[in-house]
């Protein structure tokens, strides 16, 4: 079945759906003489248009001198999709990483004040740990939502400090100065762990993932009953996770 093409007027605002329809068909990245040729615009044309786009980051200039969407485009992409952008490639990494070690994981981002769960996958063994997709977790008590308040501002942090907490199990960290010396750790170590503070004896470990094409940071995460998943050694847990978190990133890299 073949979609018929739209058909832009040549108002600015036409001319820039034109380009912008032109980049969407060329995801790798296009030339200025391209993007001319395949929108029916004159190059000086095309040219000022782009360079309208590029000042709002909605097309950006590459070191090869071709044009791909910017930032501020892959951010709307996003919103209209509910992140189906990301979780589509994350998939494959997550269910790599459930099977490895027989136990849950999953892709969650920050959704106001809590971290909101994406996407998961479970391994093929039954009896496992399981997660629903738009549970809603605190940041201070899951090792996702450490991951995500870790990778926020100060000022972000110090706000968020203001708010409410209270403890889900007698694990839970409470306290201000508990809290802040978590984040100290995991911005350092790159890895938050999370044992029985949220759901009782569960086991957690999580790591930050940043989309290059938005620098909006999400966290890879995964868990499973604390007797089983906790007699894994720790370190073999944290390399995964982390090499998870690096491979999605690639695997969402822009072009250069």
């Amino acid at each position: 079945m073949t979609t018929a093409a739209i058909t832009f007027d040549d108002s600015p605002l036409g001319r820039a759906f034109r380009l912008l329809e032109v980049l969407a068909s060329h995801p790798e990245g296009v030339t200025l003489s391209e993007v001319a040729r395949e929108s029916g615009l004159a190059v000086p044309t095309a040219h000022r248009q782009l360079a309208s786009l590029a000042s709002c980051r909605i097309v950006r200039k590459t070191e090869s001198k071709t044009f791909v969407p910017g930032e501020a485009l892959w951010r709307i992409i996003s919103l209209f999709t509910n992140g189906a952008d990301i979780v589509q490639p994350a998939v494959a990494i997550l269910t790599e990483l459930a099977d490895r070690f027989g136990e849950t994981a999953f892709l969650a981002r920050l959704n106001g004040h809590d971290v909101e769960i994406m996407t998961t996958c479970t391994p093929t063994a039954v009896g496992k740990a399981y997660a629903q997709p738009g549970r809603g977790m605190p940041l201070y008590a899951a090792a996702s939502g450490k991951v995500l308040l870790a990778s926020q501002s100060d000022e972000f942090i110090d706000g968020y400090m203001a708010l409410p907490r209270h403890a889900f199990t007698p694990h839970t960290q409470i306290d201000e100065a508990s809290i802040r010396a978590e984040i100290a750790r995991v911005r350092e170590r790159r890895i938050a762990i999370c044992e029985n503070e949220f759901d009782p004896d569960i086991l957690s470990y999580a790591t930050a993932v940043v989309d290059p094409r938005t620098n909006v940071v999400y966290a890879i995460a995964i868990f499973g009953m604390t007797e089983r998943f906790g007699i894994i050694p720790r370190a073999n847990v944290e390399t995964q996770v982390i090499y998870a978190a690096q491979r999605l990133s690639t695997a969402l890299s822009r072009p250069d």
